[in-house]
């Protein structure tokens, strides 16, 4: 953008802000990024519904523009965690929106919007898979994933990927859409023959308006391809000619670029606005985000400095604005104020959970609401205690870094290279069977079969290890789970990597629980964090109304 554009810009932005604010509306600022790939993104949302790449499919199908004359039983219906729902997919099969939600059940109770995630604590597998008959865990939400940041990207809970693409030819041709290990290759066949024969009849097709197949639009030369489905030069690819590998990678480049469109809401400048929470520090006139060259810990401290400065806050009521989708009133009153205090507050050697200070920005830190690294909350040990008795995760052992690399199946994730490994150690607690525990990072750390994110994952392990020099920091990851973005936590309910937390009460009153097993040095690899955090019952609305006005209504317009 030239300077003479962005000022005028700039002032467009701020003249909006003020006529929003001195309305009772709240601000609502174009994003500068809008159009950017738009027609990659389009196409990659195309390939993300798409059902006939799963396996199922493949063994079912008559012709790969049949419809299917049984769908699936795994996307016949939904599951939640207030019962079953109606399958968007029914009569399909698997694809990515079949656990990655946005729209589709909107309006409908106990469902409603959501923000890239499922409705339940394990994600359905279309077939059962050694010891697995649903995935290790639930469908982290994917907006803002892809969020910029200033150190490496890390994608699934454990950091598995550092690289979308990746991400997304692994999920096609795994076990999320019904491959076995040893089906790489034959999963890899079977989507490049979808995309070569694909006449452009379908459903798909015709709801991203282009009615064109595949072969077609990847191809990106002829005449009748709409403007918006019209790749760039570097996105095409004659399939009729390219190697199935070529084109699956292609497939997988496209998701990429969607997912990368998935944000919630912003102006032209990255400044979020859309929750009531962004509303109330801009008519506060708080500082929204880092000063160039500040870190988040540094803006963090002087946003708290500047909140604790307000001697006569203008709090947000419906006045500035009201949800579309959401029940609650678009506030932030003195409860939320309190629960935000809390939220930015670190303790002073903290005894016990009297100082009502949260210290949850040193890992959920504004404006993202997350360090985008990892830290075991003490998740995985509540469950394994639940499952196995109190102490039990404390006793419970775990192999050094040499034990591992030689009896790899019996601890490690499956792969094609280790199609019979156990994956002991990324299953969920299970009562009478103690071997299960989900380490998270532990699993995909300084692991040969998963070599891409290594050198990203070691700057991070290594800068936040206490002795990075025995088994290169291996123990230091035990538990440890990315940490989420708590914008619009609404609607990527139940909780936590294993779904634990259905409501925010439950979210804060287990830090409650995990912070005091920490103090008593009974948190088996507790976050440094923690020494900073003293909560106790008496802050858990607080913290609760602050976290539900990080809601926006988000929907992917």
């Amino acid at each position: 953008m030239t300077q003479p554009m962005a000022l005028v810009a700039s002032l467009g932005a701020a003249l909006l802000f003020l006529a929003a604010c001195s309305s009772g509306k709240a601000p609502n600022f174009p994003r500068e990024n809008d159009t950017i790939n738009a027609s990659e993104q389009q196409t990659g949302e195309r390939l993300f519904v798409e059902t006939r790449f799963a396996e199922y499919f493949a063994a079912h199908m008559t012709g790969v523009n049949d419809p299917l004359a049984v769908g699936d039983p795994v996307v016949a219906q939904v599951q939640s965690t207030n019962g079953p729902l109606p399958g968007p997919f029914a009569g399909n099969s698997m694809n990515c929106r079949s656990c990655h939600f946005v729209v589709e059940f909107q309006g409908v109770s106990g469902a409603g919007n959501r923000t890239y995630s499922d409705f339940i604590d394990h994600s359905p597998l279309p077939l059962a898979m050694g010891n697995f008959t649903s995935t290790p865990r639930n469908a982290m939400q994917m907006v803002g994933s892809l969020q910029s940041r200033g150190g490496p990207t890390f994608l699934h809970f454990d950091g598995q990927f550092n690289d979308p693409a990746d991400l997304v030819k692994t999920t096609l041709t795994g076990r999320n859409f019904g491959w076995g290990p040893a089906q790489t290759q034959e999963a890899i066949a079977h989507i490049a023959k979808i995309i070569r024969e694909d006449d452009g009849n379908n459903i798909p097709a015709q709801e991203y308006g282009e009615n064109l197949p595949y072969s077609t639009i990847f191809l990106g030369t002829a005449a009748n391809i709409p403007k918006d489905v019209q790749l760039a030069p570097q996105f095409r690819l004659d399939v009729t000619t390219a190697s199935d590998d070529e084109i699956v990678n292609l497939v997988a480049r496209l998701i990429a670029e969607y997912m990368r469109g998935l944000l919630f809401k912003q102006d032209e400048f990255g400044r979020y606005y859309s929750s009531p929470y962004d509303v109330f520090v801009r008519i506060n006139h708080l500082p929204v985000q880092p000063k160039a060259g500040e870190s988040t810990a540094q803006y963090n401290q002087r946003l708290l400095s500047a909140v604790n400065g307000l001697s006569n806050p203008t709090f947000v009521d419906g006045t500035y604005g009201r949800f579309q989708y959401h029940a609650q009133t678009f506030q932030f009153g003195a409860t939320e104020l309190a629960g935000l205090k809390i939220f930015l507050s670190a303790a002073n050697n903290a005894a016990d959970g009297s100082q009502h200070a949260g210290n949850c920005a040193a890992c959920h830190a504004a404006p993202n609401f997350t360090d985008f690294a990892f830290h075991n909350t003490g998740v995985t040990q509540e469950e394994y205690d639940n499952a196995n008795g109190t102490t039990a995760f404390m006793n419970l052992k775990f192999p050094t870094l040499d034990q591992r690399n030689q009896n790899f199946d019996q601890y490690m994730p499956v792969s094609a290279a280790h199609p019979n490994a156990t994956e002991q150690f990324r299953h969920h607690a299970v009562a009478g069977q103690p071997q299960f525990a989900d380490l998270g990072l532990w699993n995909i750390y300084l692991n040969p079969d998963v070599p891409n994110p290594q050198a990203d994952l070691k700057s991070v392990v290594c800068a936040n290890a206490q002795n990075c020099t025995v088994d290169q920091g291996l123990a230091g990851t035990i538990a440890q789970f990315k940490t989420p973005m708590l914008r619009d936590l609404e609607d990527s309910a139940p909780y936590f990597h294993n779904g634990s937390a259905l409501k925010f009460n439950d979210v804060v009153q287990f830090y409650v629980r995990s912070s005091t097993l920490a103090r008593a040095g009974a948190l088996r690899n507790a976050p440094a964090e923690f020494r900073g955090m003293s909560l106790s019952d008496a802050d858990v609305a607080a913290v609760a109304a602050f976290l539900a006005a990080l809601t926006e209504d988000y929907d992917d317009a």
